[in-house]
């Protein structure tokens, strides 16, 4: 028993470490988010930038232009509909094995 007392307490002794460090890792990285949140970049939700508007006073002045707005669609003209028929599908026969060419060759296998 004494050769897994001693396994044990490094064990322990080593998780420690890691939760140290662990600790350390999580203390600088809420220094730096806290640094950087208040004028940090944005992103959207598929992490790409986000670009700041102007704001109101620097925003140019002037008229904004809309679209013409398009012609109503006309309504459209009553047709047939089309049936079709179904279509059927033949087996297709697999293409013949080369002589000395495996069928199911091993991917990782060098080209020879």
């Amino acid at each position: 028993m004494g050769f897994m007392d001693k396994a044990k307490q490094l064990a322990d002794q080593a998780q420690q470490k890691i939760d140290e460090a662990q600790k350390q890792f999580n203390d600088s990285q809420g220094q730096k988010g806290a640094a950087s949140a208040g004028g940090g970049q944005r992103f959207d939700e598929h992490g790409r930038p986000i670009a700041d508007a102007p704001p109101a006073a620097e925003a140019p002045p002037g008229p904004v232009e809309t679209p013409p707005a398009a012609p109503p669609a006309e309504p459209a003209a009553e047709e047939e509909p089309v049936t079709e028929e179904p279509v059927t599908e033949e087996p297709v026969e697999p293409a013949p094995v080369k002589e000395g060419v495996e069928g199911n060759p091993d991917p990782f296998k060098p080209l020879q």
